[in-house]
């Protein structure tokens, strides 16, 4: 167990987001060297499908600091379903990891979504087109990004995102004046349950390539920098001057911190119930559970108003689940409102593993949770489930199947220390 773990940061609370803006900041992580391979090898690869496709980087001072600044230039458009193929095509040409190639899919699926959704298309293969990005510069912002993550990863990274500046104001699209964020880019953030935040500016400073790839991440939304030690900080601006305003620089922090303890935010549920019987609680642990929609259900014995005796029911939730959830609790205990109150909890670093063990004459599996702070294994727990199938298995009581299980399970920790 690492006692270690790296952090990587994205703030665009400032400067929102784009995708040679993400790109740019981790070029500048890199080594000069590394940043002129990467548009080698991708201006190599990418001018097959538009021979004017053109790759570079630079250093730029903008507004007193400096930062790397992406320049490229691509005039071929191409379909959503040639994108996608292109895409396929090289996915395993720049990334060596699965969850790599899922992702940088994925990131090009909320754009194409964003276009069926807002365009009324239903077809695959589509009759609608991108209006506001279709060129190869997609496939590299997507493909780019991943590509640098794999690069910077000496290990497992874990990545947090400060909320992100979104502008305001309005812009012109091809479909005419819309309010900012545009369309296309509000519904990846709703897709991809992105935190943002308006201004500082009236302008466009989150584009829905930039959204899409924050999206694809599925990383952790947090409110101020955790603590850590900080080891390269990258900087970038984009090529588009405001209007108003300073240009802001968009800015990814690699740093450590102690693998001691993990934040993650969480959400609580409640509401209380004076008129609703036990099954039909006991009936809500079962599905929720079941269907591993929250993190933590119960239920308090309380008093409430005109001295009635009721319930506070309570639920601990991962963000995405809230509206779920809200609406399982209404539907099955007709209460007419939910508190939704946002927290956050530290967890410490924990794994689950399947252990053989020998029960009297004969073999079986049983899942083994353990919690470690650092290096030192501080809980061992044999899942529930598996005790009582044994159990029922064997014919003898709960207690004793535990109490054999956890010899077995202690010799073998004994002979592997």
């Amino acid at each position: 167990m690492k006692l270690t773990m790296t952090l990587l940061i994205i703030d665009s609370s400032i400067s929102g987001a784009a995708g040679d803006m993400l790109i740019a900041a981790l070029l500048d992580l890199c080594s000069e060297e590394q940043r002129n391979d990467f548009c080698n090898k991708f201006q190599s690869k990418l001018v097959d499908y538009d021979p004017q496709f053109l790759l570079n980087w630079k250093k730029v001072k903008i507004e007193g600091f400096f930062g790397l600044q992406l320049v490229t230039n691509a005039k071929k458009r191409f379909q959503p379903h040639e994108l996608v193929d292109i895409l396929t095509n090289l996915s395993h040409s720049f990334l060596q990891m699965e969850i790599s190639i899922k992702k940088a899919h994925n990131a090009l699926n909320y754009l194409i979504g964003a276009e069926k959704k807002i365009h009324g298309a239903t077809s695959d293969n589509g009759n609608f087109h991108f209006h506001e990005l279709a060129t190869i510069d997609t496939i590299l912002d997507i493909l780019g990004f991943y590509y640098l993550l794999e690069l910077i990863r000496k290990e497992e990274l874990h990545i947090h995102l400060l909320p992100i500046a979104v502008g305001g104001g309005t812009r012109t699209i091809a479909h005419g004046l819309v309010t900012v964020p545009a369309p296309a880019t509000t519904e990846i953030i709703q897709m991809g349950n992105l935190e943002i935040q308006g201004g500082p500016v009236n302008e466009e400073l989150l584009t829905p390539t930039g959204a899409a790839i924050l999206a694809s991440l599925q990383a952790n939304a947090i409110q101020y920098l955790p603590s850590m030690k900080m080891e390269k900080i990258g900087r970038s601006f984009g090529t588009h001057s405001p209007k108003e305003g300073k240009q802001s620089f968009l800015q990814i922090i690699l740093g450590i911190t102690k693998n001691h303890l993990h934040s993650e935010e969480i959400m609580i549920l409640e509401t209380n119930v004076d008129d609703v019987d036990g099954e039909t609680i006991g009936y809500l642990f079962d599905i929720l559970f079941r269907e591993n929609l929250v993190l933590d259900f119960i239920a308090i014995n309380t008093l409430m108003k005109k001295n009635r005796p009721g319930y506070l029911l309570q639920a601990i939730v991962k963000p995405e689940k809230v509206q779920e959830v809200s609406l399982l609790l209404m539907r099955e205990l007709g209460t007419l409102g939910v508190r939704v109150l946002s927290s956050f909890r530290h967890i410490i670093s924990r794994n689950s593993t399947m252990q053989k063990i020998k029960i009297g004459e004969g073999d079986d599996s049983v899942k083994v949770k353990r919690g470690f702070i650092g290096d030192e294994m501080i809980t061992e727990k044999v899942e529930y489930e598996d005790i009582k199938r044994i159990a029922l298995k064997k014919k003898q009581s709960l207690r004793k199947t535990r109490k054999n299980i956890n010899s077995n399970i202690k010799r073998e920790d004994d002979a592997n220390a």
